[in-house]
């Protein structure tokens, strides 16, 4: 176990063609019955299947033109644009990137603590564990929150009903039914999608590979975005680069101390994403772990900014 937890962890956005090719072929899916029916049919004859085929057609071709257009520009430039916008707020806040010996262990600690809030911190829910010792995902207010399923799940209700109420010619019509039916299906995948992942979190969470690992809180100055910063449990802690890891929501932050231990489960490889369990939860998080190499200017300027202006410092 322990030559798993040695591998050098994939950053964040390592794999994003897998999601632009599961993305593109669901508009593929959408596109390929509105472009039969319209070949049989005709698009532009003023009946209801025209108006299907049309409608379904312009979805899937929107689907994929996006999909195609976003691949692009993530092949012209490989960094995403909030680490952009980042980058350029480390810029505008004139902070030179610090040194690997200002970004010890001890300097990010009293960081971590100068920026914690000053309030009661609530208590976590404890997590429902079933009778096999594995979590009840579904049941888990952080999980479903830090994938977003209880919104998708209701915009997913209210597009079906929508388009069930278009089809029945109840307002709108049958073609505009359709087009909500069509947003309802993109809905009903992204909960199943999003569910699936949930689930194989859930499974990380009480995996049986587990290590206690030292942690510190930092908050983004402008985004405000939390960031748990991991090192290794026993010895000196900067003789091992330190990990990087996003909070899925910050709100998940208010209710951490500002450094502790935690058990953190998960594997590096093949699963890239640690769940750390603190005051008896767990902390969610969409992104993969980051390992940070201090000898790197873009490494020291994410530490930089995070680790935010000591108070009087120009």
């Amino acid at each position: 176990m322990a030559d798993r937890w040695d591998v050098p962890p994939v950053g964040p956005g390592a794999a994003p063609e897998k999601w632009l090719w599961r993305v593109g072929f669901i508009g593929v899916l959408i596109g390929l019955p509105g472009v039969a029916v319209g070949y049989f049919e005709g698009f532009d004859d003023g009946t209801d299947a025209g108006a299907f085929a049309w409608i379904m057609t312009f979805l899937g071709c929107l689907l994929t033109g996006v999909t195609a257009w976003v691949g692009l520009i993530r092949r012209l430039d490989p960094e995403s644009r909030r680490e952009s916008r980042r980058r350029i707020a480390v810029r505008r806040s004139r902070q030179v990137p610090l040194t690997a010996a200002e970004l010890t262990h001890e300097a990010l600690l009293a960081a971590a603590v100068r920026l914690a809030a000053e309030q009661v911190r609530p208590r976590p829910s404890t997590p429902v564990i079933d009778s096999r010792g594995r979590l009840v995902w579904w049941r888990n207010r952080d999980l479903l929150a830090a994938f977003g399923l209880p919104s998708i799940a209701a915009w997913t209700t209210f597009t079906a009903l929508a388009g069930f109420g278009g089809v029945l010619h109840l307002f709108g019509g049958f073609g505009l039914g359709c087009l909500f039916l069509a947003g309802s299906v993109c809905g009903l995948t992204a909960v199943a999608s999003q569910s699936r992942l949930a689930r194989a979190f859930a499974t990380a969470a009480v995996s049986e590979h587990v290590r206690p690992m030292r942690w510190l809180l930092l908050r983004e100055p402008d985004q405000g975005e939390a960031y748990l910063v991991l090192y290794k449990a026993h010895g000196d802690p900067d003789e091992a680069p330190p990990m990087l890891l996003k909070l899925a929501k910050k709100r998940q932050a208010r209710r951490l101390p500002p450094a502790g231990v935690a058990n953190v489960h998960g594997l590096l490889r093949p699963v890239t994403v640690l769940i750390p369990w603190i005051d008896g939860a767990p902390v969610w998080t969409q992104n993969p772990v980051t390992a940070l190499d201090l000898t790197t200017e873009r490494d020291r300027g994410r530490l930089t900014y995070l680790k935010g202006s000591e108070p009087g410092s120009l």
